[in-house]
């Protein structure tokens, strides 16, 4: 049913009987979250009824003994015709970080849009950050906080995710420059006297040049530039530097950027061009040779 779980773990949906296994472990698993007003309200939010009528659209995960390693209840919405909903999810906490919640929501994304559902929509509360950040990372866009969602005081943050499959970006381009380049700090705020730089940056402790790198500079001390002057690149184009930087940074390579209205450039270490080069095309960059 879900071909992505760790070794051991297998997946059916859930029936009748597995109503009281998995609400015996609910406090556990939410490490006594809000003390006993938490145990109640989770034990309220999963009802039998969950477990007799909404199985096939539920998915519940064991170990090799046959203990509830993870589930996700989940429903087509009757009102919506293209919402489906997760109601909730939960995995054990010592199996955290091995993609099982991941794999459940995909199995959940499967499932909806084969019954022709374009969204899906769930909550969390205010107070489980670590719910937000994993709805996040799934791609889900939340709402502001929602105070008495459910009731007085208990305040909800909504997510909805859209199934529908984006169009293809086109490849952003990133031009190499040839010439290796250097980073100068300058105290002073006088602009350089030669012409022989390719970008200065002023700020209140100096200038910092960019320039051409000679032969008496070090080999560590050399840069590469990266410059991304596409020309849809426009001002209203929220994360385009941080999709740059990101990779790199994953790759923990040093970065020095400047900008302009325009473009960015982007200063790689020398000697990890081929590391940078290649943390850029697994983020689907393309790369072409540009003179300096």
């Amino acid at each position: 049913m879900i071909n992505d779980l760790p070794a051991g773990l297998t997946a059916r949906h859930p029936t009748a009987e597995d109503h009281r296994r998995v609400q015996a472990v609910l406090n556990t698993w939410w490490g006594g979250l809000k003390g006993e007003a938490g145990a109640l309200e989770r034990a309220l939010l999963l009802p039998r009824l969950y477990f007799q009528h909404f199985t096939g659209t539920s998915f519940l995960v064991e170990d090799p003994d046959g203990n509830p390693a993870a589930f996700l209840v989940g429903f087509l919405s009757p009102s919506e015709p293209d919402v489906a909903y997760v109601h909730f999810v939960g995995v054990d906490p010592a199996l955290h970080g091995q993609g099982i919640g991941s794999a459940l929501y995909r199995a959940f994304f499967t499932l909806a849009r084969a019954h022709g559902r374009r969204y899906v929509h769930c909550i969390t509360s205010p107070e489980n950050t670590a719910s937000q950040a994993f709805h996040t990372r799934l791609g889900f866009t939340a709402a502001p906080a929602l105070p008495d969602y459910d009731g007085p005081g208990l305040d909800r943050v909504a997510f909805t995710l859209d199934l529908a499959p984006r169009p293809a970006r086109p490849t952003r381009r990133l031009r190499v420059l040839d010439a290796a380049l250097a980073l100068e700090h300058h105290p002073e705020l006088r602009e350089p006297r030669d012409d022989d730089w390719l970008a200065v940056v002023r700020a209140p402790e100096g200038l910092t040049v960019i320039r051409a790198a000679g032969g008496s500079v070090p080999p560590a001390d050399r840069w590469i530039a990266l410059y991304d002057g596409d020309p849809d690149h426009g001002l209203d184009e929220p994360g385009l530097l941080a999709a740059v930087l990101t990779p790199l940074a994953r790759a923990a390579i040093p970065v020095f950027t400047a900008s302009t209205y325009h473009a960015d450039l982007v200063l790689v270490p020398e000697r990890r061009r081929d590391e940078a080069l290649g943390a850029l095309r697994s983020a689907g960059y393309g790369t072409t040779a540009a003179d300096a």
